[in-house]
């Protein structure tokens, strides 16, 4: 696990692995099998959450997951894609270390594919914490 202090660190580490092996790619050059990945605004140790998408090409899974501290909130996810404006929302309601089941989704290469994930308080709290990113689909 990657703690407060040394998550820029290990974020930076991961990026430097994942260039060396050729598994990313800007935006406009993603290619299928590097998965699509946001992280809510909290810290690590204010309990925070993530998003991802596989990208790894037909039905490639989607999921939300709850990972840091404990704080009584559950970690939201969604994905939506252009130029069929479809959003899907999962949540991961099982507490720190959980993810919701897989949503898997069929996209067609050249699709702009967003993810988000945010923090919130119950089922039918207001969202917060969110943070999004995108990328298209190769």
């Amino acid at each position: 696990m990657i703690r407060k202090s040394s998550r820029w660190f290990g974020a930076t580490l991961m990026a430097l692995v994942l260039t060396a092996t050729g598994l990313v790619a800007t935006p406009s050059t993603a290619s299928a099998g590097y998965p699509i990945l946001v992280y809510s605004a909290d810290p690590y140790s204010a309990g925070n959450g993530f998003a991802i998408y596989t990208n790894s090409g037909i039905d490639a899974a989607f999921r939300a997951c709850d990972e840091g501290a404990a704080d009584g909130r559950r970690t939201i996810g969604r994905i939506w894609w252009e130029p069929v404006y479809a959003k899907v929302t999962l949540h991961a309601a099982g507490g720190s270390g959980t993810c919701s089941e897989p949503y898997y989704v069929r996209l067609l290469a050249g699709t702009r594919v967003y993810v988000e994930a945010c923090e919130r308080k119950g089922a039918n709290g207001a969202d917060e914490k969110c943070r999004t990113t995108w990328d298209i689909v190769a």
